[in-house]
């Protein structure tokens, strides 16, 4: 993966570099993601990717994205290269959203444990940086339609997931507080989109991402907050499913 995004650095940094002066214009775009297949599922804890080895329900929900494009004129009518960065933000669907609320969800069937709830739960955070093609054909000089493809590397994010209970055996009585880190990874990434440019100021499009697929690892933290039993500390370091962020985004962009 280092080998991939050190490929596409060197691509973009020689295409900004010969085609400096050639620069067209940039974009900004504001958007919707909507995730689709594994991603967007959740059918309950026992399938949930952040929790469960070889599971691959993300559970994500309607997010929203922040992009900026770059368009470089390769001297053909229309074409151009394209290098974009994006950002994007998934908080947990409704289906998790109930899960969460309703705690007895996740410990049902533990014994000895009472008063569990969530302080913190994870979100998904995906910043992608790639490297592509632009066509646009103009209808007329105020109305355009345009295509375009590209790929290269995502960086993943999951924020923290954080749970309290106590625990009612004699041994070790008290309450916990258990915190899952997980560990940021890198991917292959592709995408695909299609709008239109009116006024060659607005545009309005529609485009699919695909963050590629990556295994889930964190550090597991459980520890006594407050008890009777002696100090208790302890992490493990766990593998967990696998999580593919695919998405179609809905979004408006301004050129600049």
């Amino acid at each position: 993966m280092k080998k991939l995004v050190r490929l596409f650095a060197l691509v973009a940094m020689m295409v900004i570099g010969g085609q400096a002066m050639a620069q067209t214009r940039g974009a900004m775009f504001l958007g919707a993601s909507f995730p689709m297949s594994d991603f967007g599922e959740f059918d309950g804890f026992n399938e949930f990717a952040l929790t469960q080895y070889d599971e691959s329900d993300a559970g994500a929900g309607i997010g929203f994205n922040v992009g900026l494009k770059w368009y470089f004129n390769v001297g053909v009518e229309g074409l151009g290269i394209m290098l974009s960065a994006d950002g994007f933000y998934n908080g947990p669907n409704s289906d998790l959203k109930t899960a969460y609320r309703n705690d007895n969800l996740w410990y049902d069937g533990w014994a000895d444990i009472e008063n569990f709830s969530f302080s913190s739960t994870p979100k998904y955070i995906n910043v992608p940086v790639m490297l592509g093609i632009n066509y646009r054909y103009y209808l007329n000089p105020n109305f355009g339609i345009y295509v375009e493809a590209g790929a290269g590397g995502n960086l993943g994010l999951i924020t923290e997931m954080e749970t309290s209970f106590d625990s009612r055996v004699s041994a070790i009585h008290g309450k916990y507080k258990v915190t899952t880190n997980y560990d940021k990874a890198f991917s292959f990434a592709y995408q695909a989109g299609a709008g239109i440019e009116v006024a060659k100021n607005l545009v309005v499009g529609c485009s699919f991402y695909h963050l590629g697929s990556r295994q889930v690892e964190g550090n597991r933290t459980m520890k006594m907050v407050d008890g009777n039993a002696g100090p208790y500390n302890e992490s493990e370091y766990l593998k967990f499913g696998k999580i593919t962020p695919i998405m179609v985004l809905g979004r408006i962009g301004f050129s600049f």
